[in-house]
């Protein structure tokens, strides 16, 4: 669920979220219709119209301080952190044994440095807050404005800043710490696991496992991976990584009774939504148990799409590589007589990479994405605009998502094993159309294609995300030993913050094509609109 709100422009309802795909509401409604959303598929439109149309009225009678008041509520509550005490009461903390100062924490050394504790200001207060949004738009008609009311009432959001608390609620010594690593491959995976593993050890742990590919080694006889800083010292210079990954598992039950008959107090699960979505069921599962067991997980998605954050670790990287696609395609296409090159990118959801790329490299004349639906054929369509291009430059860079322009092929059925909906190839598609429009119109065309997907997703984290690995790697560790479980850790206006799970799993984060970003894209290359 995001910070959701009404806003009102020529009689529309926008959403004030970045990029939801959804009719803005106030946040108690809109979870709601979130909740519906997903549950039933995405697909209630005419429900959601209908909230919309009876709540516009309410909202409209209400004064400006109670909207505000009653919104800040409502996200505070939303985002308040689910916590071990929430479970066990009487929970107590002990003095934490991170410490950079004294270089060796340890288990047994729990209350003999009050002294060295207070020359330490290197914690983190529980009431230190990140501010969610930092522009004040003035109106709802301003490029990608997020506003609550008419009147774009400003309402401050704050997020649990993330860090090491001074008080921790697991001594060292009795936690054994598990890290999964679900889904497919993405760059900066061994950066992550590795510096959980020395932020682990830094706190004095001392039983760190590696479960082998993802969750279903909850439920094989495929042995544990023994995981220390020795071993974890040089895995950061490999794509990949060293537990392995899988889509899929075992039910939550036969998951959860793994994690008790193993012991494990500590889950660490890096994936994207769906893998965070298990991570929040094992959460809840070990809650209804009654079982003292902090679930945290840390996002991986290339394709950038996790709500609230303002990236994922390994989109850098993966921009910085498919750059070196877009170059290569376009020195074919630019030394080829009527030369079209095409390029697919990840994205099924949404086109952070392919705008990204496009705007870094400089060299792309058309840039497709999910969100902006196009047309190939026609006065309008994307072929015309290429045979312009050919004609007028002399060549042609395209750069298309893999989620780009699913309405119009045949929709193939099923799933993978992660649920997700299976694609049809967008990329050889327009390839196909290309060498036939132009075959009928009788102008030559040399097209050329790269889909550099697998060579992307399995290569080492450049040096921004081995910086943003290693933060959310130390940063998850800080969170599970500050005694919160169900949450994950993210980067949000350059600060690091902590989320409960069901927050940033309720809808894929999208390109917002009124945004100021998707408009850049625009101007660098040029293209119209395609409809």
């Amino acid at each position: 669920m995001s910070s959701l709100s009404i806003v009102f422009s020529a009689g529309r309802y926008f959403d004030c979220s970045p990029v939801t795909p959804l009719p803005c509401l106030r946040p108690g409604v809109a979870g709601g219709i979130r909740r519906k959303w997903k549950e039933e598929g995405r697909i209630g439109v005419l429900a959601v119209a209908s909230a919309v149309a009876e709540e516009s009225s309410l909202v409209m009678d209400s004064d400006e301080p109670r909207r505000k008041i009653q919104f800040q509520a409502d996200f505070e509550r939303r985002f308040d952190l689910p916590h071990l005490t929430d479970l066990f009461p009487d929970l107590s903390p002990i003095p934490s044994t991170f410490r950079l100062k004294k270089r060796s924490p340890s288990s047994d050394e729990y209350g003999n440095s009050s002294s060295s504790r207070k020359q330490y200001n290197g914690y983190i207060n529980n009431d230190d807050r990140v501010l969610l949004k930092v522009i004040k738009f003035s109106s709802p008609t301003s490029a990608g404005a997020e506003c609550i009311d008419p009147d774009c009432t400003w309402v401050e959001q704050w997020i649990h800043r993330a860090g090491p608390r001074k008080e921790i609620f697991f001594r060292p010594g009795e936690v054994n710490a598990a890290i999964v690593t679900c889904g497919g491959l993405c760059p900066g995976l061994n950066d992550v696991i590795r510096q959980i593993v020395i932020t682990l050890e830094m706190y004095g742990v001392k039983n760190i496992v590696g479960i082998p590919h993802g969750y279903r080694g909850f439920s094989t006889e495929e042995p544990e991976i023994p995981l220390s800083r020795k071993a974890v010292q040089t895995i950061h210079l490999s794509g990949g990584s060293i537990l392995g990954v899988s889509r899929g598992g075992p039910d939550i039950e036969e998951i959860v009774d793994s994690i008790q008959e193993r012991g494990i107090n500590m889950l660490f699960v890096l994936g994207g939504e769906g893998t965070h979505a298990g991570a929040n069921a094992i959460h809840m599962e070990c809650n209804r148990r009654r079982i003292k067991v902090a679930v945290v997980g840390v996002p991986k998605t290339i394709d950038n799409d996790i709500l609230y954050m303002d990236r994922t670790f390994g989109f850098d990287t993966a921009v910085e590589e498919a750059q070196r696609a877009i170059n290569s395609v376009y020195i074919e296409a630019h030394s080829a007589y009527h030369g079209i090159g095409i390029v697919k990118l990840m994205g099924r959801n949404s086109g952070f990479i392919a705008m990204h790329a496009s705007l870094a490299s400089g060299q792309v004349d058309i840039c497709l994405i999910p969100e902006d639906p196009f047309t190939l054929h026609g006065s309008n369509g994307v072929l015309r605009h290429l045979r312009y291009l050919v004609q007028t430059k002399g060549s042609a860079v395209v750069c298309v998502a893999e989620g780009a322009g699913q309405d119009l092929l045949q929709k193939p059925t099923g799933t993978d094993a992660s649920l997700n909906k299976m694609f049809s190839d967008i990329g050889i598609h327009i390839v196909q159309e290309t060498r036939k429009y132009f075959k009928e119109i009788g102008v030559p065309a040399d097209v050329k294609y790269v889909d550099p997907t697998y060579m992307i997703r399995a290569c080492r984290a450049n040096a921004a995300d081995g910086i943003l690995c290693t933060v959310l790697g130390q940063n998850a560790v800080h969170g599970a030993f500050a005694g919160f479980s169900g949450i994950t850790v993210g980067v949000v206006n350059t600060h690091y913050a902590y989320f409960p799970i069901p927050e940033v799993i309720s809808h894929p984060r999208l390109v917002d094509t009124n945004s100021r970003m998707w408009h850049r894209c625009l101007t660098s290359t040029g293209q119209p609109d395609f409809i």
